[in-house]
């Protein structure tokens, strides 16, 4: 963690740091976390770096594009994005 913090100091990037087992300090990230460990990481198949890569690339398409969210009231992120983006466009990069 050290070179993350001297890293960021180096960049004059505030950083805020969460005392340790308060979830409910952040959430939405705890959420976000419980997801990706129950759909993704206990679903992962693959051994291999390149074979994972592949797997997460499928995952944030589904996730981002066509599984529905309940904090979004039933659209998908980038649905979501496209609503309110006042016609900015937005791009998705590979990993």
């Amino acid at each position: 963690m050290k070179y993350f913090e001297d890293a960021c100091k180096d960049l004059g990037l505030p950083l805020f740091v969460l005392p340790p087992t308060k979830p409910t300090y952040n959430g939405k990230i705890e959420r976000s976390n419980r997801g990706f460990r129950e759909e993704f990481y206990e679903e992962l198949s693959e051994n291999s770096i390149v074979g994972a890569r592949h797997e997460l690339m499928n995952f944030l398409r589904k996730y981002n594009s066509y599984r529905p969210h309940a904090s979004l009231h039933g659209s998908t992120p980038l649905g979501y994005i496209s609503k309110y983006s006042s016609g900015n466009h937005f791009c998705l990069t590979s990993i």
